[in-house]
């Protein structure tokens, strides 16, 4: 029973919140908001950045390897 609630309230929650930001209209960004927005933009460069990082270093293992295969 307690999975059943949990499931229903997990497919309602997309639901809840369209509707709270529908009925919020065109209130003003307070100053929390925009600092939570500036804050998830330094965020997804971080992760993006990462990930760059990551793909290089992926990029350079699979170079290393298919040289020392080509190599041998």
């Amino acid at each position: 029973m307690l999975l059943k609630f949990i499931a229903f309230v997990a497919a309602a929650l997309p639901i809840i919140m369209f509707l709270r930001r529908l009925m919020a209209g065109g209130k003003r960004p307070t100053r929390l908001s925009e600092g939570v927005k500036e804050f998830k933009k330094q965020f997804d460069l971080a992760v993006w950045i990462f990930l760059a990082l990551v793909g290089a270093i992926f990029a350079f293992a699979a170079g290393k390897l298919a040289w020392t295969w080509w190599n041998a």
